[in-house]
């Protein structure tokens, strides 16, 4: 900026020296005015230093699963299925095309907060998610993916590291590329918000051939997560899924191959059926969750959908007596599963009108008797269930009174067993018949300050057996 100042003098010049002769002239001076210009410095423009959340990254961002990773993480507290999304798919491309290790952290913090700090506490209390693959060949694929949804410096982050064991033939890593969908669409299901499913039927579709065994486990360190812990084991001898939730938790196991598995398809599906069926009355009658009841059947016809193929023949037994026998079983494999939480119920206004607890556990077990030379032979497969559970419901509409101890009480305890029993000698079915007995038992109360004021029983008991020999001559 430039300002102008007068800085000139208008002072008359006298002296005694100069006094004025009579007739003398006179020289006037007139005043003089001098300009002078000058510069003045500008105000100091002042920056704030940004208060604002910083990324950082480990290594340069610019290829493909960074830039998912920044997409997923602008979704910032989302759920883990958004933090997840494509993520898991794109690693196994990456390393059925590429081949090689790959590590990246992307982080989110304050501005006054060091990167390397930030990105050092980047898995702390963190969701992690690891996907551990075997091949035949003897090498092992790991994969990793930490989700930190805020803890000490870092306010939001992602992590991901995939990293091999060992050389991979091109088979091998042909077979791993086929499980990026499967294992996207199983982490789309595991990470909701709202209910957790179960969508594990693209895993359990591995190549044997190449792969011989797959482990996916979930670990969140926040007991309010509908996913706290989740675990899928698939190998040469035995399926198996944990999960453990606030819908409850979660166990199935099942043996890889059943000796004599049906040849049909049809059977194997209608005992399916049939499991799903008692699968849904046991939840209604013990009153247990409906999502973890859709948790449970999702797990059961996975896990036995992967099974189909996988009969196993029993040597020195004449296939054409196997194939007589087969079909009078379940067609399924041998497994143990069991499912129990404590649920609760409100009603339109909000009020908590009913809270439970239970646990249901079913199993199917098969066993296989050579009776002489000849290759004939005694199967015997048993089928148990075990329902207990406790109800407590309110008295009217209103919230339940459990400090008062006012509330109507149920006591469920059934217990069923089958058997199914197939013989066959000289090389002909001589024995094929089936036994069933249930024992069911719901015990009321009316509890009025503590004290039962109104009870009953309600005993059930059936036993029924039937000779399968003349539906198959």
């Amino acid at each position: 900026m430039t300002t102008v100042s007068a800085v000139g003098s208008t002072a008359w010049a006298t002296s005694t020296a100069l006094a004025r002769q009579p007739g003398a002239a006179t020289t006037a001076t007139p005043p003089s005015t001098v300009l002078q210009l000058a510069r003045s410095e500008p105000a100091p423009v002042v920056y704030d230093r940004p208060t604002g959340p910083t990324r950082s990254w480990a290594s340069t961002p610019g290829d493909a699963i960074s830039s998912l990773m920044q997409r997923n993480a602008a979704n910032g507290t989302g759920s883990l299925a958004s933090q997840w999304r494509g993520l898991g798919g794109a690693l196994l491309t990456r390393l059925a095309e590429q081949g090689g290790d790959y590590r990246q952290t992307l982080v989110q913090h304050a501005s006054g907060v060091a990167a390397s700090d930030a990105l050092a506490s980047a898995r702390d209390s963190a969701v992690t998610l690891q996907l551990r693959i075997r091949t035949q060949s003897g090498a092992t694929v790991d994969l990793s993916i930490a989700v930190n949804r805020g803890s000490g410096p870092v306010q939001g982050g992602l992590q991901v590291d995939m990293r091999s064991s060992g050389a991979l033939t091109d088979a091998e890593r042909k077979a791993l590329g086929a499980l990026a969908e499967g294992f996207d669409k199983a982490l789309a299901g595991l990470g909701r918000a709202d209910a957790p499913q179960l969508d594990l039927s693209g895993l359990l579709a591995y190549d044997a051939k190449q792969l011989s065994s797959i482990e996916l486990t979930v670990r969140s360190p926040q007991a309010d997560d509908p996913l706290r812990n989740f675990s899928l084991q698939a190998n040469a001898r035995e399926k198996r899924v944990d999960v453990q939730g606030v819908a409850g938790d979660l166990s199935l196991r099942l043996d890889a191959a059943a000796p004599l598995a049906a040849a049909r398809e049809d059977v194997r599906q209608a005992s399916i059926a049939r499991y799903l069926a008692q699968f849904e009355a046991a939840g209604e009658r013990g009153h247990i969750g409906a999502e973890l009841v859709d948790q449970l059947r999702q797990a059961f016809m996975q896990l036995h959908g992967a099974n189909g193929s996988q009969a196993q023949a029993l040597d020195g037994t004449p296939q054409a007596v196997q194939n007589q026998v087969a079909p009078l079983l379940s067609g399924l494999a041998d497994f143990e599963l069991r499912i129990e939480g404590e649920f609760s119920k409100t009603n339109k206004n909000g009020y908590l009108t009913e809270v439970s607890q239970a646990s249901y556990a079913v199993a199917q077990q098969t066993s296989v008797q050579r009776t002489s030379a000849t290759g004939d032979i005694t199967v015997t497969q048993t089928r148990s269930a075990v329902l207990q559970a406790q109800v407590l419901r309110a008295l009217g509409e209103a919230e339940i009174d459990l400090r008062g101890g006012n509330y109507h009480r149920t006591d469920i305890d059934d217990q069923s067993r089958g058997t199914t029993t197939v013989a066959t000698a000289q090389g002909r079915l001589v024995r094929a018949d089936a036994e069933q007995a249930d024992q069911q038992l719901l015990t009321y109360a009316k509890l009025l300050n503590h004290r039962a004021v109104e009870t009953h029983t309600e005993p059930r008991e059936r036993h029924t057996r039937e000779d399968l020999l003349p539906s198959v001559r």
